[in-house]
């Protein structure tokens, strides 16, 4: 991935975590799907894949597949990583 590409890309993921971090009890809970994200930011469907991609390589959120969808859809649900990047999220929104 070059530089600049890679570095829209993380941008886009922390954007998505903000997000996610805002919807906390959904995301926690029950999970959000994929899709929404993409709707909730103004980001164009590819955009929101290589973000949430970025997040998933980190293991900061799973996707979990919906049985019998077509087009197949995922719910994303915290990964391992989830609270320290929550954490790095809310902390950057709160000036730290």
């Amino acid at each position: 991935m070059a530089g600049k590409h890679k570095q829209e890309v993380e941008q886009k993921a922390m954007r998505v975590v903000q997000w996610l971090a805002d919807n906390e009890a959904e995301f926690e809970q029950q999970g959000i799907f994929e899709d929404k994200v993409a709707i909730a930011l103004g980001l164009a469907d590819l955009e929101a894949k290589e973000a949430v991609d970025h997040l998933e390589n980190r293991e900061d959120v799973v996707r979990m597949p919906k049985a019998l969808t077509t087009p197949p859809q995922f719910l994303l649900k915290p990964g391992r990583g989830w609270p320290a990047i929550r954490d790095k999220a809310l902390g950057q929104r709160s000036g730290g």
